[in-house]
């Protein structure tokens, strides 16, 4: 996917000096990470601040401000909005200024230790955040601000093989073997039997980038672009799908430890979550071999998340 092209300067001047005023002098410079999302951070005396401009010109940021303000009400450790628009007429699209989260991302921590403090102590703040209730399954629709945050699809298995090949398995039967892909089998089937009818909100991108943190001090949660209603561990199963891609040692038990301590885990929840990790795994991969991305069998990212499912089904 190719990074967007940055917004026309004059368009975010002016909306800054709406925002803020012109007394205080300001500078602003899109950051680096951003592909499918423009964000800028933006300088203003001593103070940060960060402007995301939403990825669809139909996208409503204020469903996002609403979230925030929401987490922010229970303790959740997120940027506070300092102004939000659903649509911006000269950059075209919604806008959000939020305030920052101050320090650096926990992977960017060597020390193994530390960082599973740091991630001990954001899994309190996920826990809070997979309690709130969503309307459907999938990711959240960004067309309004309405409470519960309603997601794209209403049934749960709509969800489970969304992306999925069909006829089954097409390209899979080039990346797994027949034993491993009657494995994967048995686990759609195993989650079709489970007969949700209700999601939790997930902050649906959760690994070590998004969380913050300074010195030894757990600082916040970043990026909820990819908000969805799911089951209630694949949050978990994300964080456990992506363990040690930056970081030596494995940092799920820190993560439960803090998780835990807010809600209660089922008894079989490592198994749980191991099941959300490969079928999330699996998804990711199709959504990057399918339309319209049409990823080849031998692009990095492919082999990469289909040795690591491999992994995850070794487990068992």
């Amino acid at each position: 996917m190719s990074r967007k092209a940055d917004i026309d300067n004059a368009a975010i001047n002016a909306l800054l000096h709406r925002v803020f005023g012109a007394s205080v002098p300001l500078s602003y410079q899109r950051t680096p990470d951003g592909v499918s999302t423009q964000v800028y951070r933006i300088w203003r005396g001593s103070e940060v601040f960060y402007l995301r401009i939403a990825e669809e010109a139909d996208e409503n940021l204020e469903t996002e401000a609403e979230l925030h303000r929401r987490l922010r009400s229970l303790g959740v450790k997120v940027a506070d909005i300092v102004h939000v628009e659903p649509f911006n007429a000269d950059i075209v699209r919604s806008t959000m200024i939020t305030t920052e989260i101050p320090g650096v991302s926990a992977a960017e921590i060597a020390d193994p230790a530390r960082a599973a403090s740091i991630v001990e102590q954001a899994g309190a703040d996920l826990a809070v955040i997979n309690q709130i209730p969503a309307d459907g399954f999938g990711f959240v629709r960004r067309r309004n601000h309405r409470w519960p945050l309603q997601a794209e699809y209403p049934q749960y298995e709509n969800f489970l093989v969304s992306y999925l090949p069909h006829p089954w398995p097409g390209p899979l039967a080039f990346l797994f073997n027949q034993a491993d892909l009657t494995i994967i089998e048995d686990l759609i089937e195993h989650e079709r039997t489970r007969l949700l009818t209700s999601a939790v909100l997930s902050h649906g991108d959760f690994d070590l980038t998004p969380i913050f943190c300074a010195g030894d001090r757990y600082t916040g949660l970043i990026d909820f672009g990819e908000i969805r209603g799911t089951e209630p561990l694949f949050d978990l199963g994300h964080f456990h799908l992506h363990d040690q891609e930056s970081s030596p040692a494995t940092l799920l038990p820190a993560l439960l430890r803090g998780y835990s301590g807010i809600q209660t885990l089922p008894a079989d929840h490592l198994e749980d979550i191991r099941r959300s990790a490969i079928l999330l795994g699996l998804r990711q991969l199709c959504r990057w071999l399918g339309p319209p991305r049409h990823y080849p069998l031998d692009n990095p990212a492919v082999t990469h998340r289909a040795r690591r499912i491999d992994e995850l089904i070794a487990q068992h």
